[in-house]
């Protein structure tokens, strides 16, 4: 992994300079290698053009390192893989036109999934003091289970939470499918800025929204009902959950939590159950590696992403 400025929360990665290009960011990160396609063991010809029915994905050694092949995953002939240069490519353009920078970089797992967040330069001031830093995660898998997506994120300045947000059609990010339409698709990403701009603009006017919410013991009940509804045995025992009571605890005693504008508002509720997210210590014990993982692109990032959009429903509600 690679990052521009201060180490991040997750503790990974080697410091770069800013403004680096996809190649120089790929490079720093470790991810200056190729993967490949071979047939599977037991894979049959299926066609006349000698394609097989199923196909590795492999990593390939680099050269002058001492490296193994590694199997990141078993694809269908139509499989087109994307190399990791080709994936930071895109962004290039923006870095030049300092529309965005890199940031940080890096792959979970062996490599089968490779990503690149992108810093816009300016940020959404949602209450006086209380900031909000614009991102782009694109995403790469080299396992054959997923595509390409663009994420859009948001990093709370007073306590870098990482906030997820949705499309205007509510998908939880632009995708591109592995195909072999892939690389025009991506050239085409360049216009997805405008779609950026958008989703920020709207996503300020949300935050705003909720910073105006201020919630009673009521409300605040019903705002984790939403989120985290309580089991029938729960109901039944009039009590709440470990996430009820951690969020409750968050909310009435973080300290950027209390600052004049956040404390007691919809705003402050949505970023306890975001923090609760990025920081909380799960029962087994979780790598660095693994808590990324979790935040950015698995059940984390869900329930924050659930968390928004039950909040931003709520306060069309509580504001009329």
């Amino acid at each position: 992994m690679a990052y521009y400025g201060a180490v991040p929360w997750h503790g990974l990665g080697t410091q770069v300079e800013k403004g680096l290009h996809a190649s120089e960011m790929i490079r720093a990160a470790g991810l200056d290698w190729e993967v490949a396609l071979k047939p599977a063991r037991g894979a049959q010809i299926i066609n006349a053009k000698q394609q097989y029915s199923r196909y590795e994905v492999l990593r390939m050694p680099r050269e002058g390192k001492n490296e193994q092949e590694v199997l990141l995953g078993v694809v269908s002939r139509r499989y087109q893989p994307l190399q990791n240069l080709e994936a930071f490519e895109f962004f290039d353009p923006i870095v030049e036109d300092k529309s965005a920078y890199f940031e940080t970089a890096g792959s979970l797992g062996e490599g089968e999934r490779i990503w690149v967040m992108a810093k816009m330069p300016d940020a959404m001031e949602i209450v006086k003091g209380d900031e909000c830093f614009k991102y782009l995660l694109l995403s790469n898998t080299h396992s054959g289970d997923g595509s390409v997506i663009v994420k859009f994120t948001s990093v709370r300045v007073v306590c870098q939470n990482t906030l997820t947000l949705a499309m205007e059609d509510g998908q939880k990010a632009y995708r591109i499918r592995h195909s072999k339409q892939m690389q025009f698709k991506l050239k085409e990403l360049s216009e997805f800025m405008a779609i950026t701009k958008q989703v920020y603009q709207e996503a300020e006017e949300s935050f705003k929204r909720l910073a105006k919410v201020q919630l009673t013991e009521e409300k605040l009940s019903h705002y984790m009902e939403a989120v985290f509804p309580k089991t029938a045995a729960q109901k039944k025992k009039g009590g709440e959950s470990q996430r009820w009571t951690e969020v409750r605890k968050t909310f009435d005693t973080q300290p950027d939590l209390q600052l004049p504008g956040v404390r007691g508002t919809l705003w402050g509720a949505y970023n306890a159950i975001t923090r609760m997210e990025d920081y909380k210590q799960p029962k087994q014990a979780e790598l660095p590696e693994q808590r990324l993982q979790r935040a950015w692109f698995g059940s984390g990032a869900d329930t924050k992403l659930l968390a928004l959009l039950k909040a931003q429903d709520l306060s069309k509600v509580w504001l009329n």
